[in-house]
């Protein structure tokens, strides 16, 4: 999960809160195809990871919590 927030913000794609979250979703969907990591051993190694541990198993999620509503697609994103 962390590997895919890194490279939503590396690639300037978290503009705001719900890009950074479509980014995320696309990360990890695109792991189980092979797409992105290059190959080898530590591409297999974040594929595990980010899959959840298990070849085709769980996936992780990325979500977010706040404590008032705002649209995610309007509020930019900041660290």
């Amino acid at each position: 999960m962390t590997y895919c927030f890194i490279q939503a913000i590396e690639r300037g794609q978290a503009s705001t809160y719900g890009s950074m979250l479509t980014s995320m979703r696309a990360a990890i969907r695109n792991t189980g195809n092979g797409v992105g990591l290059g190959g080898g051993v530590v591409s297999s190694l974040l594929t595990m990871l980010i899959s959840g541990g298990s070849l085709g198993g769980l996936r992780q999620e990325p979500q977010l919590t706040a404590n008032e509503p705002f649209d995610v697609y309007m509020k930019p994103f900041s660290l």
